[in-house]
Formats: C-alpha cells, sequence, structure tokens
C-alpha cells in the first residue's frame, strides 16, 4: 500500500468515525488515488486534480462535487505534506439544476379529474392515483417520498 493510499485509509475512516457515510466520496478518492498513482505522482496538485475531475471531458454534471471531494481529502493531507495543493472552490462550473416547474391549482384539479377516468370503474386504481397526485399536491412531498409512504400503507394494511 503505497503512502497516498494509506493516508486515504486513514482519511476515510476519520469521516466515518465522524458520523459521515462518506461511501460515494470514499470511492470517488480511491480512484482519484489511483490516478495519480498511474502518472507516478505523490503530492497532490490543483492540476492534477482538476485533470481527474474533468474526465470524462463530456460529462460536466459531476465535475465539482468530484473536485469537491478531492479538496477535502487535500486539505487532509497537506497537513501532513506541505507541498500539497489545495483546489480552490469556484474553478470548475456548479452543476445547474433544472428549474422546478409549478403547477397552478387548475392543472392540478385537471389532473386529479382524469385520474378518476381510469380504468377499471369499479377498481382502486383510479382512487390510487387521485390520493397519490392529491397527496404530492398538498404536502409538497416528491415522488420517491410519497411512494415509500405508499408501500408503508401497504405493509399496514397486510398487517392487520
Amino acid at each position: 500500500m503505497t503512502d497516498l493510499q494509506s493516508t486515504l485509509k486513514r482519511y476515510v475512516n476519520m469521516r466515518q468515525g465522524l458520523g459521515y457515510k462518506f461511501q460515494r466520496q470514499a470511492q470517488r478518492l480511491g480512484d482519484f488515488v489511483s490516478f495519480m498513482e498511474k502518472r507516478k505522482a505523490v503530492t497532490i496538485t490543483t492540476k492534477l486534480a482538476v485533470k481527474w475531475a474533468t474526465l470524462p471531458h463530456d460529462c460536466n454534471a459531476s465535475w465539482a462535487s468530484r473536485l469537491a471531494a478531492v479538496r477535502g481529502f487535500a486539505r487532509h493531507v497537506a497537513s501532513l505534506n506541505p507541498k500539497t495543493e489545495v483546489p480552490p472552490p469556484g474553478i470548475l462550473p456548479p452543476l445547474k439544476r433544472a428549474k422546478p416547474y409549478v403547477y397552478s391549482d387548475e392543472e392540478i384539479a385537471a389532473l386529479l379529474a382524469v385520474a378518476l377516468t381510469l380504468p377499471p370503474a369499479d377498481g382502486l386504481r383510479r382512487w390510487t392515483y387521485y390520493c397519490f397526485f392529491g397527496l404530492l399536491a398538498a404536502t409538497g412531498m416528491r415522488v420517491p417520498e410519497v411512494s415509500t409512504c405508499s408501500a408503508m400503507v401497504s405493509i399496514w394494511r397486510q398487517a392487520f
């Protein structure tokens, strides 16, 4: 195990010991350490960190978060090796999220009306979707949250 790998292992153990899950970041940092070892680099530099963070070159959605993981690790390594460069924030563009669409009261009413027309006429499907969309609209919950809630209700019904 190289010095950088053992330092990474201690860093990950420290972060997880502080209560962070730190699984995705640990995987990314392992990839970064492998990237450095392939280039026979022993010191983290901003240039190397940016080069790794911008791979693959056609997909910039995760570049900033990849560099942020390296930044935290580099801060830790800098206390052990003063030659370590900590990449500054803001050198890569942040992820641009789409602006959410907010349905109007009329659109919600129309959606609920259509849900009540779903076949079969004597089944629960129409009422399930009516309640599902109504719950989304009334509470502001996200789809996975309502789905989890629905699954819990299903389990509760089976139990009782």
